[in-house]
């Protein structure tokens, strides 16, 4: 079944991780995409292997911090083929360090990729949507917006602001016809969180898992293409986690 069929699907920070995952999984379910992300290389070799599949792909290389260059980038998408359904806000950057550590450009790098490039987009995003009757926007937030984590005050901020956010839009946006939800991944090795956490931190995060795995790419997108989909008609405003329970465990 093909749960996207003929649906336009954006997703930001597709060039590798969750985000590659979810347009895989997106394109499996018919979506034609339009992939995001500011590294041109990567993203081109992640279109090709997705279009050789056989799904409809635009790239779009943009640096969503800037307002008017993603503006421009989703009225570009809409303009292209002929609309937008779908909108995943994927894209972070992220830094882990003590809070009394933490200088002013990383502090705005991750605030402006995380949370203005998100707030940027569905707003964007919206009349699109609007023109179409209907849209669906799954963001991006993590278990770090509950509870806290070592050296990550930046992203906990981010993800909680995210958290907010979905809510925040979801009532605003529900009464529109677009549902707004969120997506909470458990720790799994990415090419990003592989450069942030060494092998005795995945031992002590998969310690922690009532499953005894960690999550990964392919099950997150499974969930998120879900959430894009008609068969989540009545889920709005919700936050998915998908940490196989280590959100709630006292292990």
């Amino acid at each position: 079944m093909e749960a996207l069929k003929d649906k336009t699907v954006v997703v930001t920070g597709a060039a590798g991780g969750i985000g590659r995952a979810v347009a895989e999984e997106a394109g499996h379910a018919g979506a034609r995409l339009a992939l995001v992300d500011a590294d041109a290389a990567r993203l081109g070799e992640t279109a090709a292997a997705i279009r050789s599949a056989g799904a409809e792909v635009l790239p779009c290389v943009v640096d969503m911090t800037d307002r008017a260059a993603w503006q421009k980038c989703i009225d570009d998408i809409a303009a292209h083929f002929g609309g937008i359904d779908v909108l995943v806000n994927n894209a972070i950057w992220v830094k882990y360090e003590p809070m009394a550590e933490v200088q002013e450009d990383v502090y705005r790098r991750q605030m402006a990729i995380g949370v203005d490039a998100v707030y940027w987009g569905i707003q964007a995003v919206t009349p699109h949507m609007l023109a179409r009757g209907a849209g669906s926007i799954v963001n991006m937030t993590s278990p770090a917006s509950v509870h806290g984590i070592p050296n990550g005050s930046v992203y906990a901020a981010v993800k909680g602001a995210i958290s907010a956010l979905t809510r925040q839009c979801a009532v605003e946006l529900g009464q529109k016809g677009i549902r707004v939800n969120a997506v909470a991944p458990g720790p799994m090795p990415t090419p990003g969180t592989m450069r942030v956490v060494d092998q005795e931190g995945w031992k002590k995060r998969l310690a922690r898992s009532p499953l005894g795995r960690l999550s990964t790419p392919e099950g997150v997108a499974r969930v998120v293409v879900f959430l894009a989909s008609d068969a989540a008609d009545c889920v709005n405003g919700d936050v998915m986690f998908v940490d196989g329970g280590r959100s709630i465990s006292a292990m």
